[in-house]
């Protein structure tokens, strides 16, 4: 996994994210405030702290976000899959004070399978954002302490890697997917999953059940043919998980496991999962590391 390579599919995935966004039509209008109305005053200490972070790169050019206010122990998010720009963007939006990494395998899911799927390699990725954050984060205990794991789309095939390794998952207290999560057919022309799909989210979705480990979940309801689509996993993990399905979207919820299924069904919603994930995924994570 090259850092130019890298680079390259993430200016990539920022192109086609504007061009998405642009053809998704105008946003609504901002509603008008009358003249006379006043406005109360706030308290400037009752305003929440700006979030800003400083650029570095791990030294296979993966990009680093570290909060220019680091100092001793800190938290980190590993994204996998999309324009590093939108991540830390996101980041920022939802307040969640951590190093961020992003890293780009190129599109496929099985790229990031192969990718990350030799043991250890949690710990190495770890060493590589801990080897770039140490000149930016001050403290004599300046270590990484919190591990949540993020992805969008092809992604989820590197967490589900990761969290494939017991080591590994004991380590990862979060995981966030925003609209992936697939696997293969054994038949799908009756839609049969074997049965160990899913084995690696199913394992950590029953941690997160019992309030262990934080695990969400959004997708759309974008059909696919050759594999199981978001819709479908996500409707096999609430069955292993013996959680109810609640309204006519695959949405379920236990403990700290939570999915949430919305109905979009093109390229425009596959992105704003993406694009939504400061509000949808983001918040739950600030709200267990804050609490």
């Amino acid at each position: 996994m090259l850092g130019t390579r890298a680079q390259l599919h993430a200016e990539s995935a920022t192109a086609s994210l504007a061009k998405a966004e642009r053809n998704t039509g105008p946003a609504a209008p901002t509603p008008s405030v009358s003249a006379s109305s006043e406005p109360q005053p706030v308290a400037l200490d009752s305003l929440p702290a700006v979030l800003r972070f400083r650029q570095t790169n791990t030294y296979n050019g993966n990009v680093v976000y570290v909060p220019e206010d680091c100092n001793g122990p800190y938290d980190v998010i590993l994204h996998f899959h999309g324009a590093h720009p939108y991540v830390k963007e996101a980041v920022e939006k939802s307040g969640v004070r951590a190093v961020v990494t992003v890293f780009n395998s190129g599109n496929g899911a099985e790229r990031y399978a192969q990718a990350f799927q030799a043991g250890g390699m949690l710990s190495s990725l770890m060493r590589q954002v801990e080897t770039a954050t140490t000149p930016l984060c001050s403290g004599s205990d300046a270590k990484p302490r919190r591990i949540a794991l993020t992805a969008w789309s092809a992604g989820y095939a590197a967490i589900e890697k990761l969290l494939a390794r017991p080591e590994a998952r004991e380590r990862i207290d979060a995981v966030l997917l925003a609209d992936g999560l697939h696997a293969a057919f054994t038949d799908r022309w009756k839609r049969q999953f074997a049965p160990n799909a899913l084995l690696a989210f199913r394992e950590f979705g029953a941690l997160a059940k019992s309030n262990q480990k934080l695990f969400a979940i959004t997708h759309s309801s974008i059909a696919t043919d050759e594999y199981a689509s978001t819709s479908e996993c996500s409707k096999l993990l609430l069955q292993a998980l013996g959680i109810p399905s609640e309204g006519e979207l695959v949405t379920g919820k236990a403990g700290g496991f939570s999915i949430e299924g919305s109905a979009g069904v093109d390229a425009a919603a596959h992105v704003a999962q993406f694009r939504q994930m400061d509000v949808a995924l983001l918040s739950k994570l600030r709200a267990r590391w804050s609490g």
